[in-house]
């Protein structure tokens, strides 16, 4: 991975706002991972030194945030929550299924699409619940795989799945439009 100037700009400003630099770890983080879908040694070595920190401080919050990949994903990322709520709703069979109907094995990454079953998407009320990219899908149930998968894939074709910056993505507060809210 190559460390272009535009990237050591971004990283500046952003490590501007805080107090402490190791305080921009998850902002500095989510910029390597747009820029670059995924953290090699380089990348993990550059967020250590820009922030101030261990290599292996970085690695450990790479390790445990699940929207941090230490390999390329495929275009269309699922995310399929296999919490207990979840995995009461069905969301282990729907997982099956989503792998089987794109031919792509769960935990694998095969042409576009990369799967994997993830801890708690934190809207245990509505399971199951699948992330695609940055959209949370509720309330999708097994037996409706198929056009879940043909969803996504209209959604794709329409670049409706295209990620969002996260400088662009809602932050919180009053917005209730957000995804996190309406799902």
């Amino acid at each position: 991975m190559e460390i272009d100037s535009q990237l050591e700009i971004a990283c500046d400003e952003i490590i501007a706002r805080y107090p402490q630099k190791r305080s921009a770890a998850m902002m500095i983080m989510h910029l390597i991972q747009e820029k670059f879908g995924y953290f090699d040694d380089t990348a993990i070595c550059y967020a250590a030194k820009k922030l101030g920190i261990e290599p292996v401080d970085v690695y450990g919050m790479l390790s445990f945030y699940p929207m941090y990949s230490q390999k390329p994903r495929g275009r269309i990322h699922i995310k399929v929550c296999r919490t207990l709520s979840c995995a009461l709703a069905g969301s282990i069979k729907l997982g099956t299924e989503i792998s089987r109907i794109t031919g792509c094995p769960m935990g694998e990454t095969r042409g576009i699409y990369t799967i994997e079953f993830v801890e708690c998407l934190g809207n245990c009320s509505h399971g199951a619940n699948v992330q695609v990219n940055d959209r949370l899908f509720e309330k999708v149930a097994a037996e409706d795989a198929e056009k879940f998968v043909e969803k996504i894939k209209k959604l794709d074709a329409d670049g409706e799945l295209a990620p969002v910056s996260a400088s662009e993505k809602p932050q919180g507060g009053d917005d209730f439009n957000s995804p996190s809210y309406m799902g």
